[in-house]
């Protein structure tokens, strides 16, 4: 619990939040006038119309009917910026590994997409790597899905798309979707590349059956790094069913890091005032 010192109290981090709901004022929504704070009973009320709040009581938010405590809910968005194991979650909360699983799949549906700039994602540019890689094993009884991603290695952003095969027209919509005309495109010797400069882009290819590796080791990173991370999560299986949203993640994770730079940060930036 040392990690995480500034959440000590749960009356502290009750307060964070009605800060960020109700703003720093605290004015009372009907009236104006200031709200006072009932923390016995988790509430503020308004002195002048006598109408009582509570952050987790608006549809609208995402907290709305949040069961476990405030201090609970700051240790497990913690855990899910840091990247935990679900059972150190469960351990370092006091929760069931069912509540810290449904409680992380919450905070990847707040990423706030609309209100980044740029969106999601930005326009690559540079000499850009791209890979595809498949997910999910026949063994496991999971359907194969593939994932195309291509990386900027000077500033670090990544694109990422599903689609249902490698073929060159999937390959060529990816590109054209998140890669800037005339940008350097970097990749293997995989076939659907070949007639990228047809469509006004440089291609590099490097054979990877040769052993060739180091023009795109950044983008066969993209997939080390996120298997792993999904190993974590669904207890050393990547699971298909839940990719399109944990793509989500992975691309906000890389393009907007300061998302995750503390719990409060998220907050901020999910959670809609009055």
């Amino acid at each position: 619990m040392s990690t995480i010192p500034k959440f000590a109290s749960n009356k502290k981090c009750w307060q964070l939040i009605n800060r960020l709901v109700f703003k720093d004022s605290l004015n009372c929504p009907e009236c104006g006038y200031t709200l006072q704070e009932n923390y016995p009973l988790r509430y503020l009320w308004c002195r002048s119309c006598r109408k009582k709040y509570r952050a987790t009581s608006y549809r609208s938010s995402w907290l709305y009917g949040m069961k476990i405590s405030y201090r609970q809910l700051f240790i497990l968005l913690y855990c899910w910026q840091t990247k935990r194991y679900t059972e150190t979650a469960t351990l370092l909360a006091g929760v069931s590994y069912t509540t810290a699983q449904r409680w992380m799949v919450r905070f990847r549906e707040q990423l706030p997409t609309e209100m980044l700039s740029g969106g999601l994602v930005p326009i690559l540019e540079g000499a850009v790597q791209m890979d595809e890689s498949y997910f999910g094993k026949k063994r496991y009884k999971q359907a194969q899905r593939i994932v195309v991603g291509a990386k900027d290695p000077v500033s670090g952003n990544v694109a990422l798309r599903i689609t249902d095969s490698r073929g060159q027209e999937c390959i060529e919509q990816f590109v054209e979707d998140y890669i800037k005309q005339g940008s350097l495109v970097v990749s293997d010797k995989w076939w659907a590349y070949d007639e990228l400069p047809l469509l006004g882009y440089h291609h590099q290819s490097w054979n990877h059956s040769k052993g060739h590796f180091s023009g795109t080791n950044q983008g066969e990173n993209i997939w080390s790094v996120s298997k792993r991370h999904a190993r974590k999560l669904f207890g050393g299986r990547v699971l298909t069913k839940n990719l399109e949203i944990l793509c989500k993640e992975w691309m906000a994770r890389a393009n907007h890091s300061y998302l995750f730079n503390s719990p409060l940060t998220f907050l901020r930036f999910t959670l809609v005032p009055c």
